[in-house]
């Protein structure tokens, strides 16, 4: 494959995404396949690479919660998912001109907003240390939750992580939701499932992160189902994940 001009290259804007996790599994995988016969991304991966390295040793290190880098990356797939679901004319101001693409798996705006959030929240976090200095951070705690699912494999998990009032979801060896459906975050805390608007994946070794959005303060329990792209206001089927915050 020959080398991409930079001006020619749709893909340039999925560096960042690709190098913090941000990608499905699909996305990662085409983009790993397009990297090397693009001269521009290759360039790009390199000098990211570079200042992501020196992110780490621009401030004093000080304590942080042990899953706010899963928090972070959860947040960045969720956006992500969400311009996913919404399907790649969400984004675009002028959807005849790009009608060629609509086949091209991928929709440029949709990489540059998660990168965009990606190194936003990046950088605020190297400003917050500074300003913060040593702060002590809350605990976290990690409650194993209950997959529901039959047929999951032996070696799968789904850990809630609890820091203060916030909740991330973490999996491992999970599988992916059935075609044409997204897992979709629940809330229970008065005995009736409320939706969010948390909506993810799993990559294509079944790792994944989802951040629970707001408060746990009132929520006993969270639950996890698989529903339709885009998200439902009522659960179409029963909850494959349940997890206890009082455990």
């Amino acid at each position: 494959m020959s080398a991409v001009e930079p001006h020619e290259c749709e893909l340039r804007d999925a560096a960042s995404a690709f190098l913090l996790g941000a990608l499905s599994g699909y996305e990662a995988y085409s983009f790993e396949r397009h990297l090397p016969g693009c001269a521009q991304c290759q360039h790009d991966v390199h000098e990211l690479s570079s200042a992501v390295d020196v992110l780490g040793t621009t401030v004093p290190a000080v304590a942080a919660p042990p899953e706010l880098g899963e928090r972070i990356r959860g947040i960045v797939r969720a956006e992500a998912e969400l311009l996913h679901a919404a399907g790649p004319e969400a984004d675009r101001p002028a959807p005849a001109r790009e009608q060629r693409r609509a086949r091209a798996r991928w929709a440029r705006p949709r990489f540059a907003v998660a990168a965009t959030l990606a190194f936003g929240v990046l950088c605020g976090l190297v400003i917050g240390s500074s300003l913060l200095g040593s702060t002590t951070s809350p605990s976290t705690r990690a409650i194993s939750a209950d997959i529901l699912q039959p047929g999951v494999a032996q070696d799968a998990s789904a850990i809630l992580h609890i820091t203060g009032s916030t909740g991330t979801l973490s999996f491992s060896h999970f599988p992916s939701p059935p075609p044409g459906r997204v897992y979709e975050v629940w809330l229970e805390g008065n005995g009736r499932p409320e939706p969010t608007d948390e909506l993810f994946s799993v990559n294509s070794s079944g790792s994944g992160t989802a951040a629970v959005p707001g408060s746990l303060r009132g929520v006993r329990e969270i639950l996890v189902t698989a529903e339709p792209l885009g998200g439902s206001p009522v659960p179409t089927r029963s909850p494959i994940i349940s997890a206890s915050t009082q455990a």
